[in-house]
């Protein structure tokens, strides 16, 4: 994504100008192909805005109806899904490791019963996982929310870390002694994928049902996506530098994602669904394009 300055979400005004649409932007590097290229446009009344944030705060964006597209936290599309619909084709997921969503702890996984973990604030799914894993083995923690992304500082005071995005890429690759000490590290999607055998959809392209994005947005979206996967070797280039690591770790990390909600990615949302938020039918979900009525709104919201 280039040529633009997107308004962060802790920033974003609720008025809106005439025709204003506005997509949700993740901060982190795993969602770069799916906006590489991607430009602001002024077309035929519709005006676009890009606003960034982590998870969190697009979730809560979108569910003010702030932005009318984003990706958004499975487990917060789960949670709201009698309000919000996905697009059949988006997701980020992973099957087996993604390299992203980790738990570094100081005890063996099967030993950290009664353990207090420190728990990022930034990703609702991730926290769901962990705890869906930790239940399926039979171990009892305690998760404590953590604003500090800083490996070093989380583990001085508890038994465990939870990192997401590229703050544990990093920390994946570089495998660094803590206090002296080289923590156990467990990445979340190998462990959902040796109980389930299926992918986990971390993410999905979320709107409301009420508030659905223009047709044009959203083939904007996809045809940014195309040319991201398409040039893969150009986006982890760039992405590199952001994520502290060399292109050729972020060309593999990149190409290890599911971008496209196929079959099994569904199946792993579904699985998901049952241990985490299990009074969810899979009726319930609504996976759909956007009215083709849908539009550009009145200013003002």
């Amino acid at each position: 994504m280039t040529g633009f300055a997107p308004t962060t979400a802790r920033d974003l005004p609720h008025d809106r100008r005439a025709g204003e649409e506005r997509l949700g932007v993740v901060a982190y590097t795993n969602v770069a192909p799916l906006h590489w290229g991607l430009e602001a446009w002024d077309e035929d009344g519709h005006v676009a805005r890009f606003v960034s944030g982590v998870p969190t705060e697009l979730n809560a964006a979108l569910l003010a109806g702030d932005v009318d597209l984003t990706l958004m936290s499975s487990v917060e599309f789960l949670r709201h899904r009698h309000t919000l619909a996905a697009l059949p084709d988006f997701s980020v997921a992973s099957l087996g490791p993604v390299h992203s969503v980790t738990l570094f702890h100081h005890r063996p996984w099967a030993d950290l019963d009664g353990a207090r973990i420190a728990v990022t604030t930034a990703s609702a799914t991730s926290v769901a996982l962990l705890e869906v894993l930790l239940a399926a083995s039979g171990v009892r923690a305690t998760l404590v929310p953590h604003a500090d992304h800083d490996l070093g500082a989380m583990l001085a005071e508890h038994d465990g870390a939870l990192l997401i995005g590229d703050a544990a890429l990093r920390e994946g690759v570089a495998r660094r002694e803590v206090g002296g000490v080289r923590p156990y590290l467990s990445d979340l999607g190998e462990r959902w994928y040796d109980l389930t055998r299926l992918p986990f959809t971390f993410a999905v392209w979320a709107y409301r049902r009420d508030r659905p994005p223009s047709a044009r947005m959203v083939a904007k979206l996809r045809a940014a996506r195309e040319r991201g996967l398409g040039h893969l070797a150009d986006v982890a280039a760039a992405a590199a530098t952001t994520a502290g690591v060399t292109p050729e770790t972020m060309l593999r990390y990149l190409a290890n994602f599911r971008y496209h909600l196929g079959p099994p990615d569904r199946d792993g949302l579904l699985a998901f669904a049952a241990r985490a938020v299990p009074d969810v039918t899979a009726n319930e979900l609504r996976f759909a394009e956007p009215s083709p009525a849908a539009g550009p709104r009145a200013a003002g919201g």
